[in-house]
């Protein structure tokens, strides 16, 4: 790939992969029904996806610095194509969804340090806001294509058109400089490990509560269509990655740690108007101007954590954040559907009431995250 430079082609390749990911993720649980699991089980491969990351994070922490990003990426490369394939043609599903799994922790795991390998402090938050604003931007294409190949070819046949969005991406990834993996050594880093999870895992918990519930919320509060519905999640899509590219210029005036307090502090009266406006036009553009801000401080995190861990250290907290997160999601997800059984749509009140308080809370232990710790690992 002449004329594009190693940091660019890791971008365009992530892009490629959310691409396929994105596919997968929006139509796995209507493939799955297509091929005739009942709800019980889909709920079950969906658990059993999580679990995988879950139980794969620790090992990967060392076996990644051995391997060495790129080898590692190779290797998620075909893992999703191989298992893409037995998942689009109906064989081995639930074996194929450990490779999937397996291959989304991985590039978990080797992406972003190796994008930090690659370009030096001051230009990170620039390219990680840029790889994160088009791995965004992506969900909102690749929804629509899913939509748009469930009418032409099945909903059977879909997940097959996410392969070669995969394979795209392996050339851009060949011959990328790597360098020498470390093992880590995590001895007396728990601490520090602690101080930089504890407010993602907070916000991980409230996000739980009501996200992958808003759409129901609308829908039933508003009597909205599921085209509706899905159009509006598609525009916050878009928004959220457009608030990413901005934030280079935020960090350059502010710096990151109050970047990332101002962006998510900012959405905190969006996520009200969300909760409890009357008015459906006010709701959505709280909805779009939420998800923007919350979401945006993503890549800014990513690029400061790089700048408080050792090289070694960064794929298996990169791994550990990301568990730790998906099982307080999903914790709170499991505890926001008994309480919307047993209440209806008055659940919401109390649900969107926790989960203001666990972003303040989270968004107000930043500071103390990084407050005490020694900046300047490169």
């Amino acid at each position: 790939m002449k004329g594009i430079s190693p940091p660019y082609r890791l971008v365009l390749a992530s892009f490629l992969w959310s691409f396929g990911a994105n596919l997968v993720y929006f139509f796995l649980n209507f493939h799955l029904e297509a091929l005739g699991y009942t709800r019980a089980h889909i709920g079950y491969a969906q658990a059993f996806l999580l679990l995988v990351g879950v139980v794969s994070s620790l090992p990967l922490t060392y076996l990644i610095p051995r391997l060495g990003y790129l080898k590692s990426l190779y290797l998620a490369f075909f893992l999703a194509a191989g298992s893409g394939v037995l998942l689009g043609l109906g064989l081995w599903v639930f074996p194929a969804l450990g490779g999937y799994g397996l291959a989304g922790a991985l590039l978990q795991g080797a992406a972003a340090p190796l994008m930090a390998r690659l370009v030096p402090p001051e230009k990170r938050v620039a390219l990680f806001s840029l790889q994160a604003a088009l791995t965004t931007a992506s969900g909102f294409f690749s929804t629509l294509l899913a939509g748009f190949l469930s009418e032409w070819v099945g909903a059977r046949h879909v997940l097959l058109f996410a392969l070669p969005f995969f394979l795209l991406a392996v050339p851009l990834a060949l011959g990328l400089p790597e360098g020498e993996g470390k093992t880590p050594r995590l001895e007396g880093r728990l601490g520090v490990w602690l101080r930089l999870l504890v407010p993602q895992v907070v916000i991980g918990f409230g996000a739980g509560l009501v996200i992958p519930f808003v759409n129901l919320y609308l829908k039933e509060k508003f009597g909205l269509t599921y085209g509706a519905t899905g159009l509006v999640f598609a525009l916050s899509s878009l928004a959220t990655g457009g608030a990413m590219l901005l934030q280079p210029l935020l960090v350059g005036r502010v710096g990151k740690l109050k970047a990332i307090v101002l962006v998510q502090a900012l959405s905190l009266p969006f996520l009200a108007l969300l909760a409890w406006a009357p008015w459906l036009p006010v709701v959505t553009v709280a909805l779009l101007v939420r998800g923007a801000l919350m979401n945006a401080a993503g890549p800014v995190y990513a690029a400061l954590v790089m700048d408080y861990l050792p090289e070694e250290e960064r794929p298996g907290f990169f791994l550990v954040e990301s568990a730790l997160w998906s099982l307080l999601f999903a914790l709170g997800s499991a505890l926001s559907g008994k309480l919307q059984a047993a209440m209806g749509l008055g659940a919401f009140h109390y649900l969107f009431g926790a989960t203001l308080a666990l972003y303040t809370l989270g968004i107000l232990l930043w500071p103390w995250a990084f407050g005490r710790l020694r900046a300047g690992v490169r």
